[in-house]
């Protein structure tokens, strides 16, 4: 199981690196890079940097990733920016690959042409959006993906400690789990 924490969209450089301790004590592996404080940094390399030396793996969004182009960081797709993934594929036919994704079909398909994570969401109402719109993804539904592609299925949406704890016991599976306020304690 990977554990995946996703930056609050208010968190700039320092509040990244002032959770460095607390992010690997958790156990985070990966952080996904979301915030544009952060990714529209010219400090944007030396955070992958820092990440990697403290022996967490960063995603980057595909847009940024192409500027830093390193086997070490993970480049994400979001599910609507799929229509560009083809393209890129064909210009860095070398990375690493991760996709978020709102369906069990686009998910297999991702997972199929090599993505190192798909995100699949919702789980569970998310805390950190309040007007969240998609209906939560049935367990039945995401069984036979964890059943083929293991921890390289990440559950997000309404994910804490104790969700993954019921997770474990229901699904009786391997996967990853990914979340904004189980890392950073934030309901905002």
């Amino acid at each position: 199981m990977k554990f995946i924490a996703i930056t609050p969209d208010d968190f700039n450089c320092d509040d990244l690196v002032n959770s460095f301790c607390l992010l690997k004590e958790i156990g985070a592996s990966h952080i996904y890079v979301r915030s544009p404080l952060i990714l529209n940094s010219p400090e944007l390399k030396n955070i992958c940097e820092k990440l990697k030396d403290k022996g967490m793996i960063p995603l980057i969004p595909f847009d940024k990733w192409k500027d830093l182009k390193d086997n070490h960081i993970i480049c994400h797709f979001k599910e609507k920016s799929i229509v560009f993934f083809n393209d890129f594929l064909k210009k860095n036919f070398n990375f690493r690959f991760s996709v978020s994704c709102h369906s069990i079909e686009l998910a297999e398909k991702m997972l199929e042409k090599g993505a190192t994570f798909v995100f699949i969401s919702p789980i569970f109402k998310p805390y950190s959006k309040k007007d969240y719109h998609l209906k939560p993804l049935g367990l039945d539904e995401i069984s036979p993906l964890l059943d083929k592609f293991g921890d390289k299925v990440v559950l997000l949406g309404g994910i804490d400690f104790e969700r993954v704890k019921g997770l474990k016991l229901k699904l009786q599976k391997d996967f990853s789990i990914a979340g904004i306020t189980m890392f950073f304690g934030r309901r905002d």
